[in-house]
């Protein structure tokens, strides 16, 4: 018994369906990634969420006419779909958590060169800075002074 090519086709089309769901979830938990590191406005996040959705739209019509001539079938919808919920359930919190703590960590060691430099320069800085502002004081004591001279100068011609 053989299989018709017409079936294998909308196997293949099934097939992709579902690994262009994965792939849209994947790139979605990206941006939850990128959330949890760095605090987004509520407007933000409608923004990133917005721009997310046109280029899903746009890469399953592209995959569609690809895979389908540009047919939307709902098995395709459905396989996508699915595609998602498969990858929720098994690898997005896995994915999510991992990286975050990975990224944490990755950051955390990269930082600290910088808090150990800053605590560092923190005393010295500290000093010039007082000191700075010492003789900007007195400069501008002086240049009062002499201010006052000239105007006093100008005054008696």
């Amino acid at each position: 018994m053989e299989i018709s090519a017409g079936i294998i086709k909308e196997a293949d089309v099934l097939l992709a369906a579902f690994l262009m769901g994965m792939l849209l979830l994947f790139v979605y938990d990206l941006l939850r990634i990128l959330r949890r590191l760095i605090s987004h406005k509520l407007w933000m996040v409608g923004a990133e969420d917005l721009i997310f959705w046109i280029g899903s739209a746009i890469a399953l019509f592209a995959m569609l006419y690809q895979e389908n001539s540009g047919y939307i079938r709902g098995f395709v919808i459905g396989g996508v779909l699915v595609g998602m919920f498969f990858y929720n359930l098994l690898f997005s919190g896995i994915i999510i958590k991992g990286s975050v703590f990975l990224l944490e960590k990755i950051l955390f060691v990269l930082t600290r060169p910088l808090v150990w430099t800053a605590r560092l320069l923190k005393k010295p800085v500290g000093h010039m800075r007082k000191k700075g502002n010492k003789v900007l004081r007195f400069l501008k004591k002086q240049l009062k002074k002499i201010w006052k001279a000239v105007r006093m100068g100008i005054c008696k011609l």
